[in-house]
């Protein structure tokens, strides 16, 4: 009996927050500022596999080989081979039957992107190339406000064509706040920080 008045007390508790959410009016706005920044950060994956090797000359037959290859002509440009990372488990998603592997090469210099992307080499494959600003939390915290006050912006708008004034911001969301969103390929326009902001409206 008391499991049960216990239950039927926690759904009129729902329900009346439910209701009193229900009479909660809002306007949803969205905000967003241009990122721009001093420094970017380049990166490609580049793959090794035995299974282009039909056409070669001198192809090599054995992953170690192929890698010791790879990594003096990578010595050669001048390119440091710590900056390369490893990754069977994305060449074994790839379904070749024969080995090899991915290497994933980050950098914020232009040229070396560019020297990595353009080696020629037989049994290697770099694959696409993205790009993203690097920012500091401090230039991220000013990103947000100016997108803030674009969203704020937006939503005086919006509730002045409605006839209707703001009260107060009721909720606020990002999903660009962390960076990972902000890659983009080079060729691509600009990347943006976006808020979502719901601004209750005054009754």
């Amino acid at each position: 009996m008391k499991q049960l008045i216990l239950g039927m007390l926690l759904c009129l508790s729902t329900f009346a927050m439910a209701q009193e959410n229900t009479n909660q009016r809002s306007i949803t706005s969205y905000g967003s500022v241009v990122i721009e920044s001093e420094e970017q950060l380049y990166k490609t994956d580049v793959t090794l596999s035995l299974e282009n090797s039909y056409y070669a000359e001198n192809p090599c037959t054995t992953l170690d080989e192929l890698k010791t290859k790879y990594f003096e002509a990578i010595k050669k440009l001048g390119i440091d081979t710590s900056k390369f990372i490893q990754d069977d488990l994305a060449y074994a998603a790839t379904g070749y039957r024969k080995g090899g592997t991915v290497f994933h090469f980050e950098t914020t210099d232009k040229e070396e992107i560019l020297k990595v992307t353009g080696i020629n080499m037989t049994q290697v494959m770099p694959s696409y190339v993205q790009v993203k600003d690097v920012l500091s939390e401090k230039q991220i915290e000013e990103l947000a406000k100016s997108a803030l006050l674009n969203a704020n912006k937006n939503a005086e708008l919006l509730a002045k064509t409605a006839g209707e004034e703001l009260d107060r911001i009721y909720s606020i969301n990002s999903y660009d706040l962390d960076g990972s969103s902000y890659w983009r390929t080079p060729n691509s326009g600009p990347s943006y920080l976006r808020l979502t902001v719901v601004y209750l409206l005054k009754n």
